[in-house]
């Protein structure tokens, strides 16, 4: 076995970071220092040799061992890599041969950093526990056959993935939730904190093919050990490592995403979203390397894979989310997640046939999921409505110059069964240019933790000019139960991490109940009614009398804010009630067209119509609004004759 070289500093070395081979020794006599193990050797005089991966897993055709050593050559020509095989040693003293891929090089110019990849399946499941890694090489050209060791390389408890085993003995490197890490492993300074995790079903109105790239392997709900995408553009394989279709050669990884489960789009049951916040502490743009996020629960693994398509670049200095899909069974508690990345090794097919590409994972970082399994990226604050809402400054919705306040939001019992929650957003562009109409979404969080989705208005106009404000609806169901006193409203990004939301303001306020009397607001309208009466015609045919219903009202209407009102914005809206509580017809006015309701006398007349002339009636008044699950409508007040 070849020494590491002679030193009295104390190194930090992280993962397997490669370090020039033909660095002086220091001095014998130097005081005595604490010295890190070393993370890499030397397998020539200019080849330094380091541990990238190595993992053993059980698969339907037997125990697998994959191993992935990264070289550098730190010589000033190009430099043939020996002839050698791969030798695993475990811990009762068994050695196995490993194969080398077919994609491994063999050379490197000077500088270089190249990746070698090797594996080998067991018959069996035998208990294996690795201690050394070595290259060996063997010359077969005599008897018997001669070994010469050229390096062995000693084993440490976290360099070797179990993938079958469990919990802590799978041997990832353990963080705490919120807790900044590195991936080891990766050539990579990036450096990942977990942000947000919440269990969650893909939004109806994201497209189908919404996470796309090819997928990481395991369905949803399924178990890991099977093979996912391989990092350098190699295609997946069966998990008892079968072969695929022809893959490309492994190496270093392309920062291309893993994929939801479900190629096909969204997973169809229960998602975990999992948020990392991204940072780039160097000084030059990274993209992120290939990796993808699993879930561990008592029981099971659960792959995931990043929503995010195609490759995600971070400039020096800055900060950005990223998210994994991670697709549940119901009622399915995680316990901890795993940073997981895939090697590629390529089976040569020889004499012209082509060549095969296996992956094999290895876990990389394990991370503690928090009691409550339900965190957010924006924690709820204290709100008052009327102000603008703070939102995650990370958040790539909302524009800096885009102000969005909560205006409204009111409680009242519906006539299904339930209670109603309307909020009213007020939109204002701020800047000098047009700017879209943010399409975020809503969630109600009630007072026993119950979370609600909001719906919102069907019509919403698509981009607002400068220095105007326009408004948007959301409603919810919520149980009887519910009495508004204690609500959180989340305002979700539907765009960032689709077919899936994520939290981008969160705010604890109340809700308002309606009240009998004559005025009322409308942001951002002021109403009164200040009197009315409910007449019934009929035509008078000779077939019997048909009555037909109107109410004659004067209105006074005073815009509080300037706000644009479109064909979108709310409608007056009546029901004209029996004294059974039927409701027998309806009657609407608009805010906008050349009938619109303003101040003065105003005429509605009811869809309703009687053989008998009926006495007295109520008239229930709402504001009501269109979503795509039908007819909103927030109760404003009764009218009684």
């Amino acid at each position: 076995m070849k020494q590491p070289w002679k030193t009295a500093l104390t190194f930090v070395i992280i993962g397997t970071t490669l370090l020039p081979a033909n660095l002086p020794a220091l001095a014998a006599d130097t005081a005595p220092a604490t010295v890190a193990a070393p993370s890499n050797f030397g397998l020539t005089d200019s080849i330094r040799a380091a541990v990238k991966s190595l993992a053993v897993e059980t698969t339907a055709g037997g125990t697998r061992i994959g191993a992935s050593v990264r070289l550098y050559n730190g010589g000033t020509q190009k430099t043939r890599i020996p002839d050698h095989q791969l030798h695993v040693r475990t811990t009762d003293g068994v050695q196995y041969t490993l194969k080398a891929s077919a994609a491994n090089k063999t050379a490197l110019e000077p500088g270089e950093i190249g990746e070698l990849v090797y594996m080998t399946v067991i018959e069996g499941t035998p208990s294996i526990k690795l201690s050394e890694l070595s290259f060996v090489n063997v010359d077969e050209y005599v008897y018997p056959k001669k070994e010469t060791n050229l390096l062995t390389i000693p084993l440490g408890a976290r360099q070797v993935w179990y993938a079958s085993a469990a919990g802590a003995d799978k041997a990832a490197e353990p963080k705490g939730w919120g807790e900044a890490f590195t991936i080891p492993g990766l050539n990579s300074s990036l450096r990942y904190t977990p942000a947000a995790i919440k269990v969650q079903y893909a939004t109806g109105g994201a497209s189908a093919g919404a996470s796309g790239g090819a997928s990481t392997g395991a369905a949803s709900g399924g178990t890991s050990g099977g093979a996912s995408a391989p990092e350098a553009g190699g295609t997946a394989a069966a998990p008892d490592g079968a072969a695929a279709a022809p893959g490309g050669a492994s190496g270093a990884s392309t920062g291309a995403p893993a994929a939801v489960p479900n190629a096909a789009g969204a997973a169809t049951g229960p998602v975990a979203l999992v948020t990392l916040l991204v940072e780039n502490p160097g000084v030059g743009r990274e993209t992120i390397p290939e990796f993808r996020i699993d879930g561990q629960s008592d029981r099971k693994t659960y792959t995931g894979g990043r929503t995010e398509q195609g490759a995600v670049t971070v400039e020096a200095g800055e900060k950005k989310y990223i998210h994994f899909a991670v697709p549940v069974e119901n009622s399915v508690t995680l316990t901890s997640l795993f940073v997981t990345t895939t090697e590629t090794f390529v089976l040569g097919g020889g004499q012209g046939a082509p060549t095969t590409a296996t992956g094999f994972d290895v876990g990389r970082v394990q991370i503690a999921v928090p009691g409550s399994a339900q965190t957010d990226t924006a924690p709820a604050i204290s709100y008052r409505i009327g102000s603008p809402i703070a939102f995650d400054p990370l958040n790539k919705m909302i524009d800096t110059n885009t102000e969005v306040t909560l205006m409204e939001m009111h409680l009242h019992e519906s006539d299904n069964g339930f209670h109603s929650v309307v909020a009213k957003f007020r939109i204002t562009n701020k800047s000098d240019k047009p700017v879209p109409v943010p399409a975020f979404q809503t969630e109600i969080v009630g007072s026993d933790g119950a979370a609600y989705t909001g719906a919102r208005q069907s019509g919403v106009t698509a981009a607002l000019n400068p220095n105007m404000s326009y408004v948007v609806n959301y409603s919810f169901n919520v149980p009887k139960t519910e009495d508004g006193k204690q609500l959180t409203i989340k305002l979700l990004d539907t765009q960032s991490a689709a077919p899936y939301t994520s939290t981008i303001a969160s705010l604890q306020t109340a809700a308002s109940s309606g009240a009998e009397g004559d005025t009322f607001a409308m942001y951002p309208f002021d109403l009164k009614i200040v009197d009315w009466t409910l007449s019934a015609t009929t035509p008078g045919s000779m077939g019997g009398l048909i009555y037909s219903y109107k109410i004659s009202f004067t209105l006074e209407v005073k815009q509080s804010d300037n706000v644009v009102v479109d064909q979108n914005f709310s409608k007056l809206y009546m029901e004209l009630v029996d004294t059974k509580g039927r409701v027998l017809g309806t009657a609407e006015g608009s805010f906008t067209g050349p009938n619109k309701l303003a101040t003065g006398k105003q005429i509605l007349t009811f869809n309703a119509k009687t053989e008998q002339l009926e006495n007295p009636f109520t008239i229930r008044v709402y504001e009501a609004f269109d979503t795509p699950s039908g007819l909103a409508k927030r109760y404003i007040t009764t009218l009684k004759q």
